[in-house]
Formats: C-alpha cells, structure tokens, sequence
C-alpha cells in the first residue's frame, strides 16, 4: 500500500515536470516565432518608400525576427478599430492627424522612454520631437523631415532677366515676372496635400504657433476665437492683390517635373527635400532666408507624414523596441543619407553641401513652428480650407473665411 502511494507521488511529480518543461518549451517557442506587426496607415506613395525600405533593412539586420507589414493602402482599414483588437498590430505607423486622434482615444502609448533611451532630444532636430508631441508629451516619432522649398535653375532665371531669390522677398519680382510672361509655378508635394492646402501652409508659417492648435483641439468655441487664423487668408488675399497671384500661376507637377528644372525648361518648381537627390548635382538654387521683416525670422513648413507609435495594448513590446531604436540607429540614419535623403538626425546630415547644406539649415532651425498647421487640426479641416484658399485665388476674398470654415466643419 505504501509502495503504491509511493510510485503514485512519483508518477504525479513526473507528469507535473514533464507538464511544466512541454509548457515552458511551448511558451519559449511562440515567443521566438511571434511575429512582430507593423501596421502601416499612410497614403504617401513617397513614405511608404522610406517605409519598406527600413523595414527591409530590419529584416536584412535581424534575420531571425519576424516582421509583418500591414499595408492598408486601397483597403478599407479602419485603424482605431483594428487597433482596438489588440491583435493587429505592435507598432502603428501614420500621420499627425491620425495621431492626434489614437491619442485622445488612448490608444497609443506615452513614448517619452523612448525619447530618453534613444536621445532623440540630442541627436535630432528639433520639428521630429515636436511632430510627435501633443501638449506635454510624446505619442510618436518621426520618421523623415521633408522641408518645403523654392528650388529654382540658376540658368533659367538669369535668361528671364530676374535675380536669383535667396530671400522670400525676392521672390516678389519672380512672380511678377512670372505673371507677366504667363509662366506657371508647378508644385510637387505628397499625396495629402494639394496645391492649395501647401500654399495656405507657406502663409501660416509665419502666423500660426501650432502649439496652440494642438491645445484647442477639435473645440468649435476655441477655434472661433482663434482671430489670427483669418491671417491666412488674409495675407494670402495680400498676395493674390498686390502680386497679381491667382490659381493659373500654379498647376501640379510630377516626378518629371524635376527633369525639367534641371534642363533649364521649367525655371521654378516648389516642392520637398525628399526630391534633394534628383536636384543635388543641377544649377539649381535654393531660396534659403524667409524673413518677411527686419524683425521677423520666417520659417519654412516640414512635412512629416510618417510617425511611429505604439498601441496601448500591443503584445509584443520588446520586439517594438527593438525596431524603433533600429530606426534611430545612426547606421541606419547614414543609410538613408546614402540613399539621396535628407534625414532628421543631425550627424547623419553633416557632410551636406550646396542645396543639401541649405535644406539641413532650415531643419536646425526648425521646431514646432514648422509644423505644417493642418496637421493639428482634425481632418474634416482640410477640405474647406482648401476651398476658401481657391476662392481666394479666384479673387473672391470675403475676410471671414476662418469662421466659415468652422461653421461648415461644425454644421
């Protein structure tokens, strides 16, 4: 009887062994094949080219890991909902607005731990902080800074007889001239823009602290109150009256566009420094100062419309981790260098010259000023100003298009 207890006990602390080690091999094994789930809300065919090709660069560094890439382009993807499951996904990639809004949901994480492990603060500008900041703290991180610029051909100017436009003031006799000689100014910009929008932007940069937007967001009552708004419109009223600016001036360039530019055959293009490389080695010139007064610096918008954020209730925060600081990483900073971008870590920048050098100078310069301003506004925004900003360049200012707009986003 005592010999049957005896092999019972054994036999229960056999099985409770084996049970505990089948089990710790199993948990250890899908641990080690748990994918990594990159879930990828961007509509900008230039960043989602940046975007594959980190993540590819990730899987060529860490073989081992597993990485899946959720593309939601062409789908009908509703990214709160799928986050909200807590299966689709461990890193969220998307844009300011988007952002914004997981945020207030609480659906993303504070990733100010990030921001210290990897001296974000230290190593680069300051506009990728602040494309990831609402109020007092930190929902992402941004990808690559595009600054928005006024390239221009050395050579083609100089046959139209106008002066090269180091400053924004010079461009004054530019457009004149321009407008006089029935030249269009094309326009090369992501897929969340159009011609309006960026135009209304350039305006805004000198007027609107973007941190105040961030404070008032999506409240009707605030934005009514928000008299400096109405300066955009404003001075772009100034600008369509006195240098005879109208929607003909501008139309929508491409990628060809830059071919152009640099042949001579197009004089001026506005566009973005993800374009620096197709214009590195051109006569291509770069207006560099946009102070407007003697006592006012102007700025220049960023566009960052790729950010890294992480959900709340994402499983597999280690292997996050590791892609974020593998982002960071200064190697993986030069890479991009090498790849013809202009990118948001200082050291990796250094070596610039030419444009490059005047590119990098506005993004040392840059903080949350730069921040394109629709960005901190809900996205029900963007179609309205857009209009107004058309109606303007018709030449039908009313000088209460801020409030309009407020009134048929809140109708």
């Amino acid at each position: 009887m005592r010999t049957n207890r005896i092999i019972s006990l054994i036999l229960i602390i056999f099985l409770c062994i084996t049970s505990y080690g089948c089990q710790k091999k199993n948990s250890a094994g899908e641990s080690k094949d748990k994918a990594l789930n990159v879930y990828v809300d961007v509509k900008d065919k230039n960043s989602l080219n940046i975007i594959k090709f980190l993540t590819e660069e990730y899987k060529k560094e860490n073989p081992k890991s597993k990485i899946k890439v959720n593309d939601v382009l062409g789908t009908d993807g509703n990214i709160e909902q799928d986050i909200s499951k807590g299966t689709e996904a461990d890193v969220v990639i998307t844009n300011r607005n988007t952002m914004m809004e997981l945020a207030r949901k609480g659906l993303i994480s504070d990733m100010g731990q990030y921001y210290e492990k990897n001296k974000i603060g230290d190593k680069f500008y300051n506009v990728v902080s602040s494309y990831g900041r609402i109020r007092e703290k930190y929902y992402g991180i941004g990808l690559l800074p595009y600054t928005m610029e006024i390239f221009y051909n050395t050579d083609a100017l100089s046959k139209l007889g106008v002066i090269q436009p180091t400053s924004i003031k010079d461009m004054e006799a530019v457009i004149k001239k321009f407008t006089a000689s029935n030249i269009k100014i094309p326009i090369v910009i992501g897929e969340d823009l159009d011609i309006n929008t960026a135009l209304s932007s350039v305006a805004a940069s000198n007027i609107i602290k973007v941190s105040d937007l961030d404070n008032i967001y999506d409240n009707k009552e605030e934005y009514k109150n928000k008299k400096e708004m109405q300066g955009i419109f404003d001075g772009l009223n100034l600008a369509a009256k006195y240098l005879s600016i109208n929607k003909n001036l501008f139309e929508l360039g491409n990628e060809s566009t830059f071919t152009s530019l640099t042949n001579g055959s197009i004089p001026l293009v506005i566009s973005t420094s993800y374009y620096y490389s197709q214009l590195k080695e051109g006569k291509i010139g770069v207006v560099e100062d946009y102070s407007v007064l003697n006592n006012q610096k102007g700025t220049v918008p960023v566009i960052i419309n790729s950010i890294i954020s992480i959900p709340s209730n994402g499983k597999n925060s280690e292997e996050a981790g590791k892609l974020v600081k593998f982002i960071l990483d200064e190697k993986t900073q030069e890479k991009l260098v090498k790849k013809g971008f202009i990118t948001g870590s200082k050291k990796s920048n250094e070596k610039l010259s030419g444009i490059g050098a005047s590119i990098e100078k506005h993004l040392l310069s840059s903080s949350d000023n730069n921040i394109v301003y629709i960005y901190s506004l809900p996205k029900k925004f963007k179609g309205p100003i857009s209009s107004k900003v058309d109606n303007i360049l018709s030449g039908k200012y009313t000088g209460s298009e801020w409030q309009d707009i407020v009134n048929e986003v809140y109708k």
